[in-house]
């Protein structure tokens, strides 16, 4: 039986859920400024989470703003093992402490938000080791792609290498593309496409925690059809590369056109479908499981 979780009504809403305004120690721009770049044109961002390192930053002021949801959130750690809590009420951690992260996780989900793991490969391949992430819980997914690491060029902006092995190891986790905004040359290149019930938080939140969405670094997917033991995956606009991946990262089936379709023996562990543009841009759907 396969897991179908676009299996409903509902409409698609772009959002980044990694950005920093000047209250970094990094950031640059007020929030006001932030915003009003992720909803100019042909930007129109439907949900942005401002992510300030070792704080929370009130957005009391703007989230009554229609032209954008917000989520208020937090970068947490100094240097090391960076995470983001999404949809925080505070912030309370050590920033220097990199043994309490699952009481961190804890707290975060407690507050009703939910952990994204940062930037898994910056700086090195073994930032974040796999074996400490195989073995913490309360994480919903992992950057598989960060904007930008890919353009500071400090490590591997991509890292969908970690997210099969926790996929193959039984971890149910989601992958997320985010822009990791300091400056505005660097925003737009990386989000989140969401298909929730309706444009509100509460719909986005619940979409997101049932991994209803999937993430970009420019290409965009038309259909995701998922019938029986079949699925039907189609392109916007242009041709692509598809690939159907499973355990292990084995690419189970790859097809070039505007629309793929991969039929499910039962043995692949679980698929997940990247969609590979000429000039590089991909798309990640979230890993679809069965039974």
């Amino acid at each position: 039986m396969i897991e179908n979780n676009f299996n409903f009504n509902g409409l698609w809403v772009k959002g980044n859920l990694h950005t920093h305004t000047k209250n970094s120690p990094c950031g640059h721009y007020d929030i006001e400024k932030v915003i009003n770049m992720y909803t100019s044109y042909n930007m129109e961002y439907d949900f942005l989470a401002i992510t300030d390192h070792y704080m929370c930053t009130s957005l009391a002021e703007y989230i009554n703003d229609n032209k954008i949801i917000l989520f208020e959130g937090a970068e947490y750690k100094d240097r090391d093992l960076q995470s983001l809590g999404i949809n925080i009420q505070y912030y309370d951690d050590d920033k220097f402490d990199l043994d309490n992260h699952q009481q961190l996780f804890n707290s975060v989900e407690a507050q009703g938000g939910f952990n994204i793991i940062c930037h898994p490969h910056v700086y090195n391949d073994d930032y974040w080791p796999f074996e400490k992430l195989k073995n913490l819980n309360n994480y919903i997914g992992l950057e598989i792609f960060n904007n930008n690491i890919k353009h500071d060029n400090k490590g591997r902006a991509v890292a969908t290498d970690l997210w099969d092995k926790l996929l193959s190891c039984g971890k149910r986790v989601y992958g997320f593309a985010n822009d990791d905004m300091h400056v505005f040359p660097r925003a737009g290149g990386a989000y989140n496409m969401v298909f929730a019930k309706n444009r509100s938080k509460s719909a986005i939140l619940e979409s997101i925690k049932s991994g209803s969405f999937y993430c970009t670094s420019g290409v965009l997917i038309d259909k995701i059809d998922i019938q029986d033991d079949v699925i039907t995956v189609a392109a916007n606009k242009l041709p692509v590369e598809f690939r159907f991946i499973g355990k292990d990262g084995h690419i189970y089936y790859q097809g070039t056109g505007m629309e793929n379709s991969y039929k499910i023996n039962g043995n692949e562990g679980y698929i997940r479908v990247e969609l590979i543009r000429e000039d590089g841009a991909r798309a990640w759907m979230q890993p679809i499981f069965f039974e």
